[in-house]
């Protein structure tokens, strides 16, 4: 009974350490910086550190109900931003350079004594899988407009929405924000951002595809029309 109680320890010893060494192995094939932050009404939101800036790199991912191109309508429709983006509370298109990418002004408030922040990003869109996965990147390019008293210019940001169909009603949607927000922020504000944005953000689109039904069909159609 001793050996074979001896016998059972060492082999329970010996699976412990490769399923050790198997999930180091995954974890490291799925990036170990990334640090979940939490679950916030489906959405899970991931952070890993930028030592060179004030916010961390941030991510999220999750389900949301509606048509994949009529969400990608609302998200490349740069005027109703301030309907559904959080703190926007302008954004308007500089100039379209080409059918899959525009130029795109927009401004973000935040609560006194902060100065709201303005942004000129490219934005472009981008085929993953012709019929069912695209992608919408957004980056700062703040040298391209005079800037503006009473607002501080974003100096970089890496912006992306990716929406992988499900089905008919449902979409898979992974939202990416890399930003250098410019100065100082205080700690509430960085929290805040941490927690919250991600996942208000997704919320608020999925909100404002179920409010705009029917009103964007002449893009759907030409959305299709391009990317089918």
């Amino acid at each position: 009974m001793k050996k074979l109680s001896m016998r059972n320890t060492c082999f329970f010893v010996m699976r412990c350490c490769f399923l050790f060494t198997l999930s180091t192995v995954v974890q490291s094939k799925d990036d170990i910086t990334w640090l979940k932050v939490g679950i916030d009404r489906g959405i899970t939101v991931w952070s890993r550190d930028r030592t060179d800036m004030v916010l961390p790199e941030l991510r999220a991912d999750g389900k949301i109900e509606g048509e994949l191109f009529h969400v990608l309508a609302v998200i490349l429709d740069n005027k109703r931003a301030p309907e559904w983006i959080p703190n926007c509370i302008e954004s308007r298109e500089i100039k379209r350079v080409n059918s899959k990418t525009t130029l795109v002004y927009s401004v973000t408030n935040f609560p006194w004594p902060v100065s709201d922040r303005d942004s000129v990003v490219e934005s472009t869109r981008e085929i993953v899988k012709r019929g069912s996965e695209y992608r919408i990147s957004m980056s700062a390019k703040p040298k391209l407009m005079p800037l503006i008293p009473g607002r501080v210019r974003i100096p970089y940001s890496e912006i992306y929405f990716q929406l992988k169909k499900v089905d008919e009603k449902i979409i898979e949607i992974e939202y990416g924000l890399n930003v250098d927000p410019g100065g100082m922020l205080p700690d509430w504000i960085i929290r805040s951002t941490i927690k919250n944005t991600l996942s208000e953000t997704i919320r608020s689109l999925e909100a404002q595809v179920q409010k705009t039904k029917d009103q964007y069909n002449v893009t759907i159609t030409q959305l299709v029309k391009d990317l089918t």
